[in-house]
């Protein structure tokens, strides 16, 4: 053997991982002859042997559009920039120092403005053009996901095209700066500076609207705004589903309370427990329905709670716990989970930045939590599975406050409410009718931001028959219109309809659900919603979507036999 083949197989042998391993290991012997070389020493994986093919995902795969091509490669950008102003935007609820809220409103806004620029820049549009072309001349070349991709690209350049990068830039600063406001005043009961910010939200959504319905030839703003929530929902659908809702529960809750009156009242949870081991319970209880902390985390805030994150960062935010009702942050979540679980479980490892990767809107993201929270939640076989260990955790064995049959009373007793947040599920319903025609009535132009408190209180009795005691309790107490969110409130009963129809389907489909759920045993339904909602993206419209999920097309007709068989036969 020549010199050179003999340098040649020193260095071989050298290289390979396992005379290294065994060089190393003979090492650590000497050194520590009291130790087995293999703890000591990390095996050396196997992809560093023989490293797998690289997996192209469809965010980078070629396409034969060279205009599709680029699209991809500008709403990646897109994406990143929105993920970006996500991240800082829970920061702004929970670890941001308050000194710093000024330069973050700035920070957002500016990546909101650049991000419509752009969007909406016309070389866009021209991109857009051409790929619609080249998928209708070779159709062959593009299936369902790349199909779907370019249409929610065009959707999201058309939704954004008509509106100035000054009122997005606005918007965008104003919703942030809403929440430290409606915290303020919340705090200070003080209506009259809420009033003024109020009426400059309720402007600046007007002409936001209005643009937006000179472009498509509408002539309803209220439509024009609700669609950036539900796209695929008329407002006349909602007004036909809020009318067939109420008709049933307007009879429905006399024959509860008097049902209710017959039975005995619950032990109320008041007791101390300690804000560390509620965020412990909340921890373990997202944990069991398959949350997953590497990619995301549960924080508190002084600020409202919201949803959002990206699939990659997930920050859960929650109200600041109550140390004397731990069902309260509990509650809450559950609620901020479902969101979660549905935000993590969209393709972001085959699409990530992609518009097909979003979620499907408010009303999808509120059936999923609404299913968790509301629906899941307060059964009595999830009580069934809480009780033994919050009697451990909270060190109250055999207190009947914290035993199944309790717990499942507390969380199903209806009592009108004049606040929201502590509505019952039925009157829940109630709150989101009130709000929504209120908030219609607002961008309408048939209410003025100045006569709001007098038309909630009427309203409220009205609808609810209750008063509520000041602003606190009336027109202040929710964050929505604050943040410019007008629009959003019939999400949440359009997303309780979807979640009771979607529970309908998963009883159907996963056998025994009862018996799992008292074992703690939440996963095939978080995989039976990861299959048929979260991993299609934006793949289907929304009706097409509900129809594919459960069989049929959204009706509210499961939701009242839900609430009529838990809080009438049960």
């Amino acid at each position: 053997m020549s010199v050179f083949s003999r340098l040649w197989q020193f260095f071989k042998n050298l290289l390979n991982p396992a005379t290294v391993k065994e060089h190393v290991a003979r090492v650590f012997a000497r050194k520590r002859p009291e130790e087995k070389i293999d703890s000591a020493l990390p095996k050396v994986p196997e992809s560093y042997v023989s490293p797998p093919a690289p997996t192209v995902v469809r965010q980078y795969e070629e396409h034969p559009s060279e205009a599709y091509m680029k699209l991809k490669y500008r709403f990646r950008d897109i994406g990143r920039m929105g993920a970006i102003a996500e991240t800082l935007g829970r920061d702004f609820l929970t670890a941001m120092p308050e000194g710093a809220w000024k330069a973050r409103l700035g920070q957002i806004a500016f990546l909101n403005r650049r991000m419509h620029e752009d969007l909406t820049d016309p070389a866009v549009k021209h991109l857009l053009d051409r790929a619609k072309t080249h998928a209708e001349n070779h159709a062959e070349d593009w299936d369902k996901w790349d199909h779907a991709n370019l249409r929610e690209m065009d959707e999201m350049h058309g939704h954004q095209s008509p509106v100035s990068g000054d009122l997005i830039e606005k918007r965008a600063q104003l919703s942030y700066e809403g929440r430290r406001r409606h915290r303020d005043a919340l705090k200070n009961s003080d209506w009259p500076s809420a009033r003024g910010f109020l009426a400059d939200m309720v402007d600046m959504n007007r002409q936001i609207a209005e643009v937006k319905c000179r472009a498509t030839g509408s002539n309803s703003h209220y439509q024009a705004l609700m669609s950036e929530y539900m796209p695929g929902i008329s407002v006349m659908e909602v007004e036909d589903w809020f009318g067939t809702i109420n008709k049933s529960l307007n009879k429905m809750l006399p024959k509860i309370l008097e049902k209710q009156e017959e039975e005995e009242e619950p032990l109320p949870i008041k007791d101390f427990y300690p804000a560390k081991a509620q965020m412990w319970l909340n921890h373990a209880l997202l944990e069991a329905i398959g949350f997953d902390f590497n990619r995301g985390g549960l924080f508190e805030t002084g600020h409202n709670p919201v949803e959002g994150g990206t699939p990659d960062d997930t920050r859960l935010v929650i109200k600041n716990v109550d140390i004397n009702d731990f069902m309260d942050s509990m509650k809450s979540a559950l609620h901020e989970g479902g969101h979660g679980v549905y935000i993590q479980g969209l393709p972001r490892k085959t699409w990530r930045y992609q518009p097909i990767a979003q979620d499907m809107g408010a009303a999808v993201h509120e059936s999923q939590a609404l299913l968790v929270e509301m629906i899941i939640g307060r059964t009595k076989p999830f009580f069934d599975f809480l009780a033994p260990r919050a009697e451990g955790l909270f060190h109250g064995l055999h207190n009947p406050m914290l035993s199944a049959d309790n717990l499942h009373k507390v969380k199903t007793r209806v009592q009108p409410s004049a606040v929201r947040k502590k509505a019952d599920e039925v009157t829940y319903f109630f709150h989101m009718q009130h709000r929504f025609e209120l908030e219609r009535d607002l961008i309408e132009g048939k209410l003025k931001p100045a006569d709001l408190p007098e038309a909630w209180n009427a309203k409220m009795q009205d609808i609810i028959g209750i008063q509520p005691k000041g602003v606190v309790d009336g027109c202040l107490q929710d964050v929505h219109w604050f943040t410019g969110k007008f629009g959003y409130f019939p999400s949440y009963t359009v997303g309780h309809m979807l979640a009771a129809q979607l529970y309908e389907k998963i009883n159907k489909d996963v056998p025994d659900l009862d018996n799992l759920v008292a074992k703690g045993d939440f996963m095939p339904v978080t995989k039976w919603l990861g299959k048929n909602i979260h991993s299609k993206g934006r793949l289907l419209c929304f009706g097409d979507l509900v129809k594919n999920a459960t069989g049929a097309a959204l009706s509210p007709a499961p939701l009242l036999k839900h609430l009529e068989g838990r809080y009438l036969h049960a």
